[in-house]
């Protein structure tokens, strides 16, 4: 008896238009296969439209503005400064709307993939249903990012509270604001605020900001912070919000003392969690952990279904989110598997003085009961900081005991472009004093890593 082969409406279903999804679906297409993206928030993801994008057009204003008013010690003068928050949003905007997000729903449909602007929820497990029309595919790909994590603090639904999506469209800009936590995003809106003007408290958990990155770095990001009048409360939680007129009042333990502080705005920046909105048990994906079970291949327990991008992590970066859907769609359409590999990727923190790393940490590296050498200098001793009265930030440069670079930390100006020289380095096994020996262009702060690798011992 024949049995006559099930014919699906889609090859390839991608749930997410973000960099987890596109990849994926950039790749299938190319493979000659039908696919159908479907997209409920803005096409494109975070990154270009909430994230990476917006808040790097943010923090180029605000190096503005701070540049333009001590441009005088640099033989320019400019009378009255003065910020216009209403132009700093256009000029987001404006940035936001050159990206190919921007064009992302044309660029799907010029190639001929299908995209639905709909969420999307499984009903089986080669099933979903969007705006009570039902979608069929061979394969899936589950690439819905992340949501901002908000703690059960008493009050603070009732009062209200901002995530970093609507501090990038607030109407104007906030006198006092309140961050809770002490990580990338957290940190950068602290710096961007503080910077116009804003009177900023970050109030964090834990007992160092930035706590995932070497000592050296958390405690630098700190002493710069409060040096530009942001107020950084470690070891500190919020256990209750109410309102007081028009404004968020606070209360704040820090161990055994209690306080009380009045904001304009409080800024919720404490994680993400992975977005599973899609009715997961429909399809018969496991989760534990509010995270999905997935092999190294970035299958899941459903052999048809793979994820790729914030809501896989360990990194939620739009570069891992972007190679995961790329490896994501060889392991679907090819028989080859392919197992995403994260030993070099630089992380970077957009602040005044970017923070990048790339390797392990040396706090890493101590846990893995690696014995390590380093180096460190200071920018200060560069030539290009004299140049360009940047003399805040190092380089530090972390190697095993046979000398071979397996991390390092930067803090400074165009760090997050330095900071790839190492991570080559990484990528290819070099040695600190490969580094040292070759000659690095003078006057530049590229030099710092030449310098920090002749220093490891």
């Amino acid at each position: 008896m024949l049995f006559k082969k099930k014919k699906f409406d889609f090859d390839l279903i991608v749930l997410g238009s973000g960099s987890g999804g596109s990849v994926a679906a950039h790749y299938a297409h190319s493979l000659k296969k039908k696919v159908g993206i479907f997209e409920s928030g803005a096409i494109g993801g975070d990154c270009p439209n909430f994230a990476c994008i917006p808040t790097k057009a943010i923090l180029h204003a605000a190096k503005t503005y701070q540049t333009v008013k001590k441009a005088k010690m640099y033989g320019t003068h400019v009378e009255n400064v003065s910020l216009n928050y209403q132009a700093v949003k256009q000029w987001k905007n404006l940035v936001i709307s050159r990206t190919d997000t921007s064009h992302g729903e044309t660029s799907f449909k010029k190639e001929g993939i299908t995209l639905i602007k709909h969420k999307a929820t499984f009903i089986s497990p080669h099933e979903v249903v969007a705006d009570g029309k039902t979608y069929s595919a061979k394969k899936f790909l589950l690439a819905t990012g992340s949501k901002s994590f908000i703690p059960p603090v008493p009050g603070l639904e009732e009062t209200g509270y901002i995530t970093y999506k609507e501090a990038l469209n607030l109407n104007q800009q906030p006198k006092t604001l309140l961050i809770y936590g002490g990580g990338a995003i957290a940190c950068e809106f602290a710096n961007v605020f503080s910077n116009f003007g804003t009177r900023v408290t970050l109030i964090n958990r834990s007992e160092k900001i930035l706590s995932k990155e070497d000592p050296e770095v958390s405690d630098l990001i700190k002493e710069l912070f409060e040096k530009q009048g942001v107020s950084v409360l470690t070891n500190t939680t919020i256990t209750k919000v109410q309102k007081k007129n028009d404004l968020k009042e606070v209360f704040i333990q820090q161990g055994s003392n209690e306080s009380v502080g009045v904001f304009d705005e409080i800024l919720v920046a404490i994680g993400k969690v992975p977005q599973l909105d899609f009715a997961p048990e429909k399809a018969g994906l496991k989760i534990k952990d509010h995270k999905l079970k997935l092999k190294k291949t970035l299958q899941t327990n459903v052999p048809h279904i793979f994820a790729a991008g914030d809501i896989v992590g360990p990194y939620l970066f739009t570069n891992t989110a972007s190679f995961q859907s790329y490896v994501a769609a060889q392991n679907l359409f090819t028989r080859d598997k392919a197992i995403p590999d994260y030993a070099v990727v630089p992380r970077c923190i957009f602040l005044m003085q970017e923070v990048a790393t790339v390797g392990l940490t040396e706090t890493e590296a101590k846990a893995k009961k690696i014995k390590i050498k380093k180096g460190i200098v200071q920018l200060n001793v560069l030539a290009r900081a004299n140049t360009t009265n940047s003399f805040e930030g190092f380089v530090k440069i972390i190697t095993n005991k046979k000398g071979v670079i397996i991390g390092s930390s930067i803090v400074g100006p165009r760090s997050g472009e330095m900071i790839h020289e190492v991570a080559l380095a990484i990528k290819c096994g070099l040695k600190a004093e490969e580094l040292a020996d070759m000659i690095h262009a003078y006057p530049t702060f590229s030099e710092g890593i030449k310098i920090a690798c002749s220093m490891v011992e």
